[in-house]
């Protein structure tokens, strides 16, 4: 194939063959960056000596330079180069500079047609440099390039566009002490048609335009395009395909102003395309989850757009737009002073703001409010839930129509979110969880939210209802629903507007002094137990079932017992107890007053069932779930640490009398494993001698065989009355115990551990 020696400005000349006529030049796609400008001792050494050889062309008669062959593709007019971008890049810059100091027209020029298609912000950059130039005398080019209203600031994150503003600073240190005339001699010899200051061979290499193929087998030192940077040229392909009129107006902001939003969150290596590109998959799932479908987590992001933009798809310019406004909300915002207005986390200060109650676990010195942020550092991992997907979208859908009452609508998302579990936080659900909080945020109703959950829904609706009769409770309201164990949920209070607002505000108060002192909640237990059963209960086999009570230190257990919905048993007995604390002007003191009020009035009828040894024995309270397995008649407890009896329990009754008894148990003889049906003995370290807490009293097991101790038993048989079923009766009416069986049953563990059993 033959090749021509050229300039880079004889490349447009009209004379030349037609096969090698050149109308304009572009940088391919799969070229790499423009590397000459870079920094770094090795690079600014190849700059300098570069620099130098074209500076001694230009500027002297007898030092003309050739740059070797170019090698490149000429299609329709156009130079795609293979190889040879970087000189042509630099000789783009040489000319640009050199017209300027010797004061040539531009007008009219074709050499000026030179462009990048790597990146759009690389081709913008070029195309407005091809049309300015400095005023006269300027000694600052990148401060006045800069400085230009054509010149983006998001063009400085753009690794080819730094690269030529440092070419530049590079020829303009060179050229420093040329003289006018000076210039416009070295413009004559650069520009010169024969004999040029500055040559080279063009040999075009095929008749087509250049695949990617022959670009990576040839172009072995080009640095291959970013999974985001691909992504971009796809997607304006796509665009100019589906939305021709729009295609440009992409390119464009993705790499201007849109850079300029993400380039806030960039990672330690000063990139942000992975922050771009899990901001894109998550708009693309919005208007795959927007258009009723399912978002594929599986698929590339190629994919998704192809999916959601390709021109067979009927929604494609809508969801251009939904794109193009999901970014242009966040321009010209500062979003992480945006975030602290909408929304804190439990440690910040910020009162007017909403409460947060999963903000994002991040790297220290990130917001952990900022969801935006959050969403282009961390969407699709572990750190991400559907909860912020679903927030994210209010705050969306707030900006992009300027709703009124954004907090009170964000406050009732956020509620809905807290009180939704996995039934309807489901991904297939995510369409129908979208709609509802657009009814929310931008219809202002619940009318019509379905999917979110419905004892919440209409919740949320009592409170609308008691805010619009009694205004002066916002505060009282929106305490309770900022409650880290409430999480939102008000359904354990009486929100009937008809009910005094004085009362309702001093319970509130009651509760907040409760459940925002851990240090009560031993005492809590057995006062909200003295008021009433208020378990919530669960069928179980064997004659047993589950109770639900509070946890003597875990948030989780109270917030799952109070917010669930599923404890109306509580309602009464916390409402009372709410009542006592505000009359005793929230003097904690009262919840021990209130248990022992409940152990008098039982001791005085002889009413000793299940709840009476649960509120006078703080021990038999120290199940960490909360959750107990308990007997038909209530004398068989299993005590849970866990929510399932796979796992190790106590058995609270024995772990009383063990107490109580003042003897040394080891702490492993207090735990056991099994189905709560099985039997449950007290071992004492230098017994033998076992004993059962049943519906009738104690139960002996493990009676001895040695003759000295079987006598001893027989004492104690007969000390105690215990009969042939080796039962120690408790003296009980009507089925319950009249008497403390942890205070007989202490008694008779010390007459055993004397009598060696």
């Amino acid at each position: 194939m033959n090749h021509t020696l050229t300039s880079y400005i004889s490349l447009f000349d009209k004379n030349l063959q037609a096969t090698h006529r050149i109308q304009r030049i572009e940088i391919p796609l799969i070229q790499r960056d423009y590397a000459q400008g870079r920094h770094g001792a090795s690079v600014e050494r190849i700059r300098k000596d570069f620099v130098d050889a074209l500076h001694d062309a230009v500027m002297h008669d007898d030092r003309p330079i050739s740059l070797d062959f170019i090698y490149g593709d000429v299609v329709d007019g156009t130079l795609y180069p293979l190889d040879g971008q970087q000189r042509l890049t630099t000789l783009f810059l040489l000319h640009w500079y050199l017209s300027w100091q010797a004061g040539e027209p531009i007008e009219g020029q074709a050499w000026r047609n030179f462009t990048y298609a790597t990146r759009a912000s690389a081709r913008q950059f070029c195309e407005a440099l091809a049309n300015y130039r400095p005023p006269a005398g300027e000694t600052d080019l990148k401060g006045w390039i800069v400085d230009q209203p054509w010149y983006f600031h998001g063009w400085q994150h753009d690794s080819s566009i730094r690269a030529m503003l440092v070419m530049l600073q590079a020829l303009e240190q060179r050229f420093a002490s040329a003289s006018s005339e000076a210039f416009a001699a070295a413009w004559e010899r650069l520009a010169a048609t024969d004999h040029p200051a500055i040559s080279f061979h063009l040999l075009p290499v095929v008749k087509n335009k250049l695949n990617d193929d022959l670009y990576i087998k040839m172009n072995s030192r080009g640095k291959p395009l970013t999974p985001f940077e691909n992504f971009k040229a796809h997607f304006e392909t796509l665009l100019k395909s589906a939305c021709p009129a729009q295609a440009d107006d992409f390119a464009h902001r993705v790499d201007t102003v849109w850079t300029d939003v993400i380039w806030a969150y960039k990672d330690a290596d000063q990139l942000i395309d992975d922050q771009f590109m899990r901001y894109f998959r998550f708009v693309f799932d919005l208007c795959a989850w927007r258009e009723g479908n399912r978002a594929d987590s599986k698929a590339s992001l190629d994919q998704l757009a192809q999916s959601l933009f390709a021109s067979d798809q009927a929604k494609a310019v809508e969801h251009l737009n939904y794109l193009f406004a999901a970014f242009d909300i966040w321009v010209d915002l500062d979003t992480s002073d945006a975030f602290n207005t909408w929304l804190r986390a439990a440690d910040a200060r910020s009162p007017s703001a909403l409460l947060l109650f999963n903000p994002l676990r991040t790297q220290p010195g990130q917001s952990r409010i900022d969801l935006f942020g959050g969403c282009c550092r961390h969407y699709g991992d572990s750190e991400w839930s559907q909860a912020h997907s679903l927030l994210l979208y209010a705050v969306l859908l707030h900006r992009m129509h300027n709703t009124a009452d954004f907090p009170e609508q964000l406050r009732i998302v956020r509620n809905l979110i807290e009180a939704s579990g996995g039934g309807e936080m489901r991904a297939q659900n995510m369409p129908a969880l979208l709609e509802d909080v657009r009814r929310v945020i931008v219809d202002g109703t619940l009318d019509g939210v379905s999917t979110f959950n419905q004892k919440q829904i209409a919740n949320e609706k009592d409170k609308i209802n008691l805010l619009a009769a009694h205004p002066s409770l916002r505060k009282a309201v929106y305490q309770l629903e900022d409650n880290s164990v409430l999480h939102g949920a008000l359904a354990v209070f009486d929100l009937d507007p008809a009910l005094d607002p004085a009362i309702f505000a001093q319970r509130a108060l009651a509760f907040l002094t409760l459940f925002e002192d851990a240090h009560c909640w031993p005492q809590l237990t057995g006062a909200l137990l003295s008021l009433g059963d208020y378990s919530r209960k669960q069928d179980r086999y064997g004659g047993y079932r589950f109770f639900d009570f509070g946890s003597p230190r875990s948030e989780a257990v109270w917030r799952d017992l109070l917010a669930s919905r599923k404890s109306p048993e509580l309602v009464q007995p916390l409402t009372e107890l709410l009542d006592q604390v505000a009359q005793s002007g929230n003097d904690l003191a009262v919840l021990k007053e209130i248990q022992q009020a409940f152990l008098t009035a039982c001791e005085r009828d002889h009413v000793l069932d299940w709840r009476y040894y649960l509120v006078k024995y703080p021990r038999m309270r120290e199940g960490n779930s909360g959750r107990y397995a308990i007997s038909q008649r209530g004398y068989s407890i299993c005590m849970l640490d866990k929510t399932v009896m796979r796992s190790y329990y106590r058995d609270p009754y024995l772990s009383a009398v063990a107490t109580t008894s003042g003897l040394k148990v080891p702490d492993n003889n207090l735990w056991f494993y099994g189905y709560e049906t099985l039997r449950r003995g007290l071992e004492r370290t230098g017994g033998t001698v076992t004993i059962e807490s049943v519906d009738d009293g104690w139960k002996l097991e493990n009676l001895p065989d040695d003759p000295e101790l079987a006598r001893n038993m027989e004492d104690l048989r007969a000390s105690f009355n215990i009969g042939s079923d080796q039962i120690y009766r408790v003296p009980q009416e009507n089925g319950i115990d009249a008497t403390d069986r942890i205070i007989q049953g202490a008694k008779l563990l010390l007459a055993m551990d004397e009598l060696g059993l």
